[in-house]
């Protein structure tokens, strides 16, 4: 795991992402569930898939983190704003989300995971599946107990604020029970936590 105060870590974290590997994103194909239907003419059915990597640090005195609460930025454009400075060109935006695991266990290797739906992407991201991880960065920053311990941009930017003047379009970032992924993947990620339970 990266050292104490690497990168964006708060000194004395108990978490930090791990190295280049912190973040990675890949395309992928929701499962069939039995739905028949054939979708919108054209339709794509490749799912941005947001996957992070962390574990815990020296700092962590116990062998378990009651919740860490991970708030996520994916950088795109809308097209179709009507305020753009330059017409057609668009408005720079970040899909927002968060997600919070519940009772995860001491380990150098945990991981995290959102999703977009692909008429997001494709409203957002301009279908780039070939050249996403060129065109657009990916932040997310972890949370204990209300207090940011660490950060992790996919692609290093200078500005390690460059995410906060995009215009927020939250509710497109989900999590894994939100999707037709919730049944894949299910001893790689801790526990979520379920919505309007006590932390």
């Amino acid at each position: 795991m990266a050292a104490p105060a690497a990168y964006g870590q708060a000194k004395d974290s108990p978490i930090a992402f791990a190295g280049s590997g912190g973040i990675t994103t890949s395309f992928v194909t929701a499962p069939s569930v039995g739905d028949a239907s054939a979708g919108y003419p054209g339709d794509n059915d490749q799912w941005l898939k947001v996957e992070f990597h962390y574990g815990a640090t020296p700092a962590l005195k116990t062998d378990w983190v009651d919740a860490i609460e991970f708030k996520v930025w994916i950088e795109g454009i809308d097209l179709l704003a009507k305020d753009a400075l330059v017409p057609g060109k668009g408005v720079a935006v970040a899909l927002t989300g968060s997600v919070t695991y519940v009772n995860v266990r001491v380990n150098k290797d945990i991981y995290g995971v959102v999703y977009v739906h692909p008429s997001s992407l494709a409203r957002y991201c301009e279908r780039s599946y070939t050249d996403f991880d060129r065109k657009f960065n990916v932040h997310v920053e972890a949370y204990v107990g209300g207090t940011k311990m660490d950060y992790f941009d996919k692609n290093r930017e200078k500005d390690p604020n460059w995410f906060q003047p995009l215009r927020a379009v939250p509710g497109l970032v989900f999590q894994q029970n939100q999707t037709p992924f919730l049944l894949t993947d299910t001893t790689r990620y801790p526990a979520l936590k379920l919505p309007g339970a006590a932390q």
